[in-house]
């Protein structure tokens, strides 16, 4: 399932920049809502196959901890010395412009919070629910992105906040993906109906709440557990490949072309979900034991925590620049590959026999 991860973090790294063949692919929410389901289906597998027994809770959030920190942690400083180096060399703050715009008036207490939000991740996605008002005191607000003064843009990784969403998955995971699956589906249910609802009744449709209220997103990731429960179903069954394989290309071609599609966007998005649900378990049989598949899903990390850095970089060129506006999309895409293959190799394959050594003692 590592070739669907990536294309879906390729479909986010093209809808921070431009088009590429002409495509702007599934667009943000859909890649990203589609994570929450693989990673759904990943967290159901490890905890019920892998970490079980005493101690099984410590060492799985101590393994997540690993996997996503240390990389996140190096994308956070990455963006802070070039931001510095903008600001100082060439006037153009960067990931800091809100920073020094609003040294003056910042309390200690507002300033302390927007740095720990971007050194522990957790709660980032607060902040696109949070307006600073003319006092420069934060306020939660339904409609903050109706502003200009937002708290997100006090971020150093702004993508960050899906991570958050992860957090707290994982940090309840183990006591419900466990469950029987009338109490998953249940779950499912009370999160999406109730989604559904507050969209339809309250005009709670736009963003942030389209993807980013935890309590809306935690249907997605239990789809993804019932997909293993399904999985679990198959899994010693004689199912062929192939299935998974032509799954896997109509899930890429869907990937990419989802958004010609003349249709209602919420049909569109609902056969998507559907179509990514449906094909989890079989992908995964066709692919479990590939080592390329498994290399290439690694990527996918790497590359959606350190592509917004890289759109940032590249932008004001291309901006300035339009006859080179239609390669904007495919440098940033080419740059961010090539960062991921590097932090793959010099990152994150030591931390992650880091990871098992440490792992290994408890």
């Amino acid at each position: 399932m590592g070739i669907l991860r990536t294309i879906l973090a390729l479909a986010v790294v093209v809808y921070h920049s431009y088009t590429i063949f002409g495509l702007r692919l599934c667009g943000g929410q859909i890649a990203v809502e589609s994570f929450f389901m693989i990673s759904g289906f990943y967290m159901a597998f490890i905890l019920n196959e892998k970490y079980v027994g005493l101690g099984s809770y410590r060492i799985f959030l101590l393994s997540r901890f690993y996997r996503i920190f240390p990389v996140y942690w190096l994308v956070v400083i990455a963006s802070l010395i070039i931001s510095l180096i903008g600001y100082y060399g060439f006037h153009h703050a960067y990931y800091l412009s809100r920073f020094f715009q609003n040294k003056e008036c910042l309390s200690f207490t507002t300033l302390a919070y927007f740095i720990l939000e971007n050194i522990v991740i957790l709660g980032q996605d607060v902040l696109y629910f949070l307006r600073i008002d003319a006092d420069c005191h934060p306020k939660l607000m339904y409609y903050v992105l109706s502003y200009k003064h937002l708290g997100y843009q006090y971020l150093l990784v702004p993508q960050a906040w899906s991570i958050s969403l992860e957090l707290l998955f994982y940090i309840i995971a183990p006591f419900i993906v466990r469950k029987k699956i009338g109490w998953q589906l249940a779950i499912i249910l009370l999160s999406l109906g109730a989604k559904v609802v507050y969209a339809s009744q309250f005009n709670l449709s736009l963003d942030p709440w389209t993807y980013r209220f935890f309590p809306f997103e935690l249907g997605f990731f239990m789809l993804g557990s019932i997909a293993y429960q399904c999985y679990s179903y198959f899994k010693n069954k004689p199912i062929s490949p192939n299935i998974g394989y032509a799954l896997l290309a109509l899930c890429i071609v869907g990937i990419f072309c989802i958004d010609e599609l003349a249709m209602n966007d919420n049909i569109k998005k609902a056969l998507f979900y559907c179509l990514i649900f449906v094909s989890i378990p079989f992908i995964f049989l066709a692919f479990k034991n590939s080592a390329t598949d498994r290399y290439i899903g690694e990527l996918s990390f790497s590359l959606y925590i350190s592509h917004h850095l890289i759109v940032s970089l590249f932008r004001a060129f291309f901006y300035s620049h339009h006859g080179w506006m239609n390669y904007y999309g495919y440098t940033v895409v080419i740059a961010s590959l090539l960062v991921a293959i590097v932090f793959q190799k010099l990152i994150i394959k030591p931390l992650e026999v880091r990871r098992l050594k440490r792992i290994s003692n408890f």
